[in-house]
Parts: structure tokens; sequence; C-alpha cells
């Protein structure tokens, strides 16, 4: 039955973080990506409707689960700038941020040694990434740019935090930007 009034559908004030704490569970245990939001609303007792009410979509309510990990959508978000563009030079200065921080950089180093095995997590976060980080440089910079810059992100990325390749481990954070910056351009 669709709700034909405006406004926050029914649902108590708890209602946004127990979706998310389920998507987040169900993405801890692999099948997040089968989900749907009827179901996980449903799980949680609370109408579906609240899904697009708190997060805007499905997809959105899987990227708010997975951020509580990873947060790459946001690294894009404020390398935007206020014309839609996305700003190279500081879409690298976040992405090596993120990566360099003491908190997070362990995290995402973790994540993304469990994404290189395929385990149960990855199918969630593939869909993610592609839905949120590459459609938006695809959008920005075509299919074939996008997929070169894709590459070249996520080589040294795993060149520099997971496998702790010398060649790029001997690099300052600055050096390590400016060296993708130069592949992306």
């Amino acid at each position: 039955m669709v709700n034909s009034r405006p406004g926050r559908p029914r649902g108590d004030a708890t209602a946004r973080q127990r979706l998310l704490d389920a998507a987040h569970q169900h993405f801890e245990a692999g099948d997040l990506t089968s989900m749907s939001a009827r179901a996980l609303a449903a799980e949680v007792g609370v109408s579906h409707t609240l899904v697009n009410y708190h997060f805007g979509s499905r997809n959105a309510l899987i990227a708010a689960a997975v951020s509580l990990r990873a947060a790459p959508h946001q690294v894009v978000a404020a390398a935007t700038d206020e014309h839609g563009h996305i700003d190279l030079a500081r879409l690298v200065h976040g992405l090596v941020m993120v990566w360099e921080h003491p908190d997070n950089g362990a995290r995402l180093v973790e994540f993304a040694r469990r994404l290189a095995t395929g385990d149960e997590r990855s199918p969630a976060l593939m869909s993610y990434l592609q839905n949120t980080v590459f459609a938006a440089l695809a959008a920005e910079f075509g299919q074939e740019r996008a997929r070169r810059m894709a590459t070249a992100i996520v080589g040294v990325i795993f060149a520099r935090y997971v496998l702790h390749l010398p060649a790029l481990t001997a690099l300052t954070p600055a050096q390590v930007a400016t060296h993708l910056l130069s592949m992306l351009r």
C-alpha cells in the first residue's frame, strides 16, 4: 500500500539506526546484496518506506553500512566542486589522507585484503564501489578514462598500503599524491 500522506513514514525514532545496524550485520555476514529493502525493513519491524526516507535508496543504505568501515564515496563527494565536477587533485589528496589516517588506514588495509581474497562480503563492496565510486568517475570522465583511473588508484593503493612495495612506501604521502595525480591526468 502506498502512503498518500506527505512527510515521514511511520516508524519510531530508532528506525534509521536499526536499519543501519541490520544492514551492517548482513554486510558482515556477506548476504547484504541478496537482501531487498523490504526484507531488511521487515526484519527490524519497520515500514520499507523508511529505507528510502532515511537513505534515499537500497544502494544508499548499502553504502551507509559499508561506510561504517570505509567511505570512498565520501572522498569522491569531498572532491566534487560546487558545479558537480570532480577535482582530481582533491580526489587524490582525499584518498591519500584516508589511507594514511592512523585509525582508518589499518581497517582499510584489512578490508582490502579480505576483498582481494574474495570473502563473503566482496559482492556487497563491489556493488557499492561500482554504483557509487566508479559510476561517479564514469559520469565525469567517461567509461574508458574511468577504467584507467580506477586501475591507477587501485594499483597505487594496493602497492603502497596492502603489499608495502618499497618503491611506493619510500615516498611521503605528498609524493604518493603527486605520483597518483600524474597518472590520473
